[in-house]
């Protein structure tokens, strides 16, 4: 009997344990011994030597990433090499573990550098070198057509609004089926604020959050949209512009919001809130949950609901899900919980996009905001065969791995990708 109980664990640990494509972002500076190299010349392996799919993108000195595709690429910026602010990218899931780092490998003369990642006690190594007998790997996770503004992984498709960073439909994909599941209709954003003292209410939507991608990089591991945010409100606010970068990763993607604000809200606002809540089509085989307020709903057609589940959202975790496939969202605001304490989660049925479909998004609320720029992004996490991963995927957001080379020790640069205001562009 205690056999069978060992053996029991071993598979439970398995199954909570099992890779998810998790992507890590190394600095340049974390491997200083290839610095100044050609970016050419650079490979990922495995301790076989075996090539690890990767990408390397260029950052400029005022923190823009270096965008070669698009109207107004900015290649020319590039200098062909690696520097300290660059980002190595690549997959977790590519990475060998369980093996011996103290000592650096040698090759035909080339020296390969170990990088070690730590996650929930887990430990997983790549190593980097410019040995040219290590091949460049033909594997790519990501498909994307900008003229269509649609992209494809093996974990889920969105298709984006023309001059928007939001999707106007999304799929997930089924291991079982081996086809995408078309879950989401479209993301529901509405701002509504109460203006002078509360006496005027003023609503806006999505339409009203504009992004123009004028430049863009399709690499193996990841996408990176590189556009004009503007979040034209009037009413004190307009004016808006930041120049920002969503990040679409296999298996995650980066929405982010940057809104800038001249004036102290309560000097002009006596109310105000953001909702964003993806449009869910009705399957009674899905559910909404937040499990930091033990609350679980289906998915399905039934008595009207709208209600604010009282839990703020920021840095929570909510998902749509069949126990399988399925989607995590992150909200994580870099403004202070006393300034959004009274937010929520959304439950909606049926939406108030579509009469077909259910909201199940977030509410946050402002109230007496200081002036400032404040930055708002939304993390979007997949599953296609198991829904633990969603929330492995969470904690890798809220809790970034460890990496350690040579030069030292970082915490993932997955959740510090460049934000920049537009006059901090060259």
């Amino acid at each position: 009997m205690r056999k069978k109980n060992l053996i029991l664990i071993g598979i439970l640990t398995f199954i909570q344990l099992e890779i998810f494509a998790e992507p890590i972002v190394v600095k340049g500076e974390m491997i200083k011994e290839l610095c100044g190299k050609p970016i050419s010349s650079i490979r990922l392996c495995n301790i076989n030597y075996e090539p690890v799919p990767f990408q390397i993108d260029e950052i400029t000195a005022n923190g823009n990433y270096i965008c070669p595709q698009g109207e107004e690429p900015n290649s020319d910026s590039s200098n062909g090499t690696l520097d300290y602010l660059d980002e190595i990218v690549f997959l977790s899931e590519d990475c060998t573990s369980k093996i011996n780092d103290s000592t650096i490998a040698e090759k035909n003369g080339y020296t390969y550098f170990p990088i070690k990642i730590i996650q929930d006690q887990i430990i997983r190594f790549v190593f980097a070198s410019c040995d040219p007998d290590v091949k460049l790997s033909g594997k790519r996770y990501i498909e994307y057509d900008h003229e269509k503004q649609f992209v494809k992984t093996p974990y889920y498709y969105a298709q984006f609004g023309i001059n928007r960073f939001h999707f106007t439909k999304a799929g997930i994909f089924d291991k079982e089926k081996e086809n995408y599941f078309n879950l989401t209709n479209q993301l529901s954003v509405t701002i509504y604020l109460r203006a002078l003292w509360g006496l005027i209410p003023v609503h806006y939507d999505e339409d009203n959050l504009i992004c123009i991608v004028k430049k863009y990089k399709t690499g193996p591991v990841r996408l990176i949209r590189g556009g004009n945010f503007h979040l034209n409100l009037g009413l004190g606010i307009k004016g808006s512009h930041a120049y920002v970068n969503q990040i679409c990763y296999p298996q995650i993607v980066k929405v982010p919001v940057n809104v800038h604000v001249p004036i102290r809200f309560r000097n002009f606002f006596s109310k105000a809130y953001i909702e964003m809540c993806p449009v869910i089509k009705m399957n009674e085989k899905f559910s909404f949950a937040i499990p930091e307020a033990n609350f679980s709903e289906k998915i399905q057609n039934g008595d009207k609901i709208d209600t604010l589940i009282p839990v703020n959202p920021n840095n929570e975790y909510m998902t749509v899900s069949n126990g399988k496939i399925g989607y995590g969202w992150i909200l994580s605001a870099k403004i202070n919980n006393n300034y959004i304490k009274e937010s929520g989660f959304v439950f909606r049925r049926p939406s108030a996009r579509n009469s077909q479909s259910i909201d199940c998004g977030y509410r946050m609320m402002i109230k007496d905001l200081p002036k400032g720029t404040y930055e708002i992004n939304n993390w979007v996490l997949f599953s296609r065969e198991l829904n633990q991963n969603l929330l492995n995927m969470s904690r890798i957001v809220k809790n970034p791995s460890v990496i350690i080379t040579s030069c030292g020790s970082s915490v993932n640069s997955l959740v510090l990708n460049p934000i920049k205001t537009i006059s901090d562009k060259k």
